[in-house]
């Protein structure tokens, strides 16, 4: 078990990376690229306090810690970071392209686009003002309901979400 100084145990310490939204949890990773001897602790280290100053997400780390593993190796590094940046990309990539022609046949499906309209509404209207106000929960569940399970339609459904919010402005007056 790695330990950080003192006697905190390592799987503490990334539980508080964890806690603050690291993705990067360095005492993890150092049981898979530092104990083989890939690369050094020290190094490795750096990298991390470099990527971690900079916004953003931490692609920038696989590129580093590829060319770091084949530094010591007749290999170039410019390989090594390009090996790097297809390990983080290719998956995500060969995902998105095998899904596209899945995602031709499906979005033609009855239940497929009733279930994204849903999701479009929720997207927009759950941003700032179903967190503040927790009515505009109701009204949307209310407006939703009638108009996907009692066949209310939408033009109706938007007068009743109107009157709905006209109501709470009555009773709140903002």
């Amino acid at each position: 078990m790695y330990r950080t100084r003192g006697s905190v145990p390592a799987e503490d310490l990334d539980a508080g990376l964890e806690l603050r939204g690291e993705t990067i949890r360095p005492t993890r990773t150092l049981r898979y690229l530092v104990a083989p001897g890939w690369i050094s602790g020290r190094d490795f280290l750096i990298g991390l306090a470099i990527i971690q100053a900079f916004p953003g997400p931490n692609f920038n780390f696989a590129v580093f810690l590829g060319a770091l593993a084949l530094q010591p190796t007749q290999f170039p590094t410019v390989f090594g970071a390009f090996l790097g940046w297809l390990g983080v990309f290719v998956p995500g990539l060969a995902l998105a392209v095998a899904f596209q022609s899945f995602w031709s046949v499906l979005r033609r499906k009855k239940f497929v686009i009733h279930i994204l309209r849903g999701v479009n509404a929720t997207a927009i209207g759950a941003g700032q003002s179903l967190a503040r106000e927790p009515w505009w929960v109701v009204v949307t569940t209310i407006s939703y309901a009638g108009n996907a399970w009692f066949k209310v339609p939408p033009a109706v459904s938007i007068v009743i979400g109107a009157i709905l919010g006209l109501c709470w402005y009555g009773a709140v007056g903002r």
